[in-house]
């Protein structure tokens, strides 16, 4: 396959196959014989015959159109030059004149010919033969071809980065539309629990306002339920439980046996020393005191006196706070009513609510004669304890103080017995030396500790605390009924 030179013109394709014409070819030999003008194309027309011969086109004639006769004239009496155009492979162009005549019309050509146009100069060295220019093509297009290959890689690696860039980017814009998405249902979500918060919030407050509306109408209905409670709309007596008495005076009972141990624990109790005025009291209160001294019950004795003294001056009283003259007044108005009431429901009814009336004034009205009755109390449980114990009778302060709070606490349940429409009593079994009084398990209970089967024909000793018996029901009727509230606490006689 015929060579074709990289960068030359169509025209100026060089063929081995064809061969140059003979006209061309005496021009050559003419060009490089000794009758040659010495110039400089002369000198170098040997270099310049064989290149013409391997790439220099054959001549044209008829390259002007319509020659004139004088220039016919011309070119028939004057030797015909060829113009011989080189190309090197560093892109340099020399253009030569060749005469096909004698030398001195071949030297006259050359004066009337332009000068050779000069190249620049070169690195790379001239070729001298036509391999070394074809293995210069060769290599130039060699280097062409890697150079094309490099750029085609460059090219391929760039495609292939802007296709992974591409891709890249679609993922990322398709990333990107999916958080958008997740976003605005985020927001919806928010809304929505916004919403739902708000609705919680108002349906809170609406519970709030119920909750304080029922409060209320709580408070109402207890008002409501106390008032009705009451014997009429006077604020009568508010009747209480039985489980509210059973607990009073146990309490109550309690305390007493605490500010025994407390003040006379370490006292000595003795009944040689008595005067006789003092003994005959302490008779009168505890008939069977020297025996319970004889057993050791010094504390047993010590609460019987309290307890015996509550139930004459607290618990006995009609109403505590009235005087003398009052108690008997309103005493002769009940035994007149009970002449004149049908049944004793209706009496105890009264009874409840005149005492009602009375225990509303009595902290204003009542209150001196409370003062009283409670300094009286602790003048005379004093002076008895006195004359048979061995306490200091100076330090009394801190010992009366705890005496009066359990006084104010047995008047607070006295007045709310009175006001009950059932009848309440507090019993306190009296034991005389000529009487054997035996344990009761319904209506007694025994501080000893001893199992109550044995103790059912035991004989009692000593009561260190009273007991409350309820009779008839809550409206002041049915008094066949009898109910133990609080059993009284003894002390049984050593078993013989």
């Amino acid at each position: 396959m015929p060579r074709k030179t990289l960068g030359t013109p169509e025209k100026h394709r060089v063929s081995s196959e064809s061969a140059p014409s003979p006209s061309f070819m005496r021009s050559l030999r003419n060009a490089g014989s000794p009758s040659t003008s010495p110039s400089r194309n002369a000198t170098r027309s040997p270099r310049l015959g064989s290149l013409a011969q391997a790439i220099a086109p054959p001549p044209r004639a008829a390259l002007s159109p319509s020659p004139s006769p004088d220039a016919h004239r011309s070119n028939t009496s004057t030797p015909r030059g060829t113009r011989v155009r080189v190309i090197d492979g560093g892109g340099t162009t020399t253009i030569t004149n060749t005469a096909t005549t004698d030398p001195s019309s071949s030297s006259s050509s050359m004066r009337t010919s332009p000068s050779p146009i000069p190249a620049p100069r070169s690195t790379t060295p001239t070729p001298t033969t036509t391999e070394d220019l074809l293995k210069q093509k060769d290599d130039r297009i060699a280097h062409l071809e890697l150079s094309y290959q490099r750029t085609l890689d460059a090219l391929t690696n760039a495609s292939s980065s802007l296709s992974s860039f591409s891709s890249l980017t679609s993922t990322t814009a398709h990333e990107l539309r999916l958080l958008r998405l997740e976003a605005d249902a985020l927001r919806a979500e928010r809304d929505e629990l916004r919403s739902s918060w708000n609705a919680v919030q108002q349906s809170l407050r609406e519970r709030e306002d119920e909750i304080r509306d029922l409060r209320r109408q709580m408070r109402g209905l207890k008002e409501w339920v106390s008032n009705s409670t009451r014997a009429d709309a006077t604020g009568a007596a508010q009747q209480m439980s039985d489980e509210v008495f059973g607990a009073g005076i146990a309490r109550l009972g309690n305390g007493l046996q605490n500010w025994v141990l407390v003040n006379f624990r370490r006292a000595k109790v003795t009944s040689e020393r008595l005067a006789d005025g003092w003994r005959e009291e302490l008779a009168r209160v505890v008939p069977m005191f020297e025996e319970i001294l004889a057993m050791g019950g010094k504390i047993h004795l010590i609460q019987s006196v309290v307890s015996r003294l509550l139930v004459e001056m607290v618990f006995g009283a009609y109403f505590v706070g009235l005087t003398g003259e009052q108690e008997r007044v309103v005493r002769e108005a009940e035994g007149m009513l009970a002449g004149i009431a049908s049944t004793p429901e209706s009496l105890n009814q009264w009874r409840a609510l005149t005492l009602s009336i009375l225990k509303r004034e009595a902290d204003q009205k009542l209150q001196a004669e409370t003062t009283a009755i409670i300094e009286a109390f602790v003048d005379k449980a004093n002076n008895i304890l006195y004359a048979i114990t061995d306490v200091d009778t100076k330090a009394t302060e801190a010992r009366d103080q705890g005496l009066r709070q359990l006084v104010n606490g047995a008047i607070d349940m006295s007045r709310l017995l009175v006001v009950q429409k059932a009848i309440f009593k507090v019993t306190m079994p009296e034991i005389l030396p000529h009487q054997r009084v035996l344990f009761d398990a319904a209506t007694m209970e025994d501080i000893g500790g001893e199992d109550e089967e044995s103790l059912s024909d035991r004989e009692i000793c000593c009561v260190t605390f009273p007991g409350i018996i309820k009779q008839g029901d809550e409206s002041g009727g049915q008094l066949q009924w009898r109910n133990v509230i609080a059993k009284a606490r003894v002390l049984c006689s050593p078993e013989e």
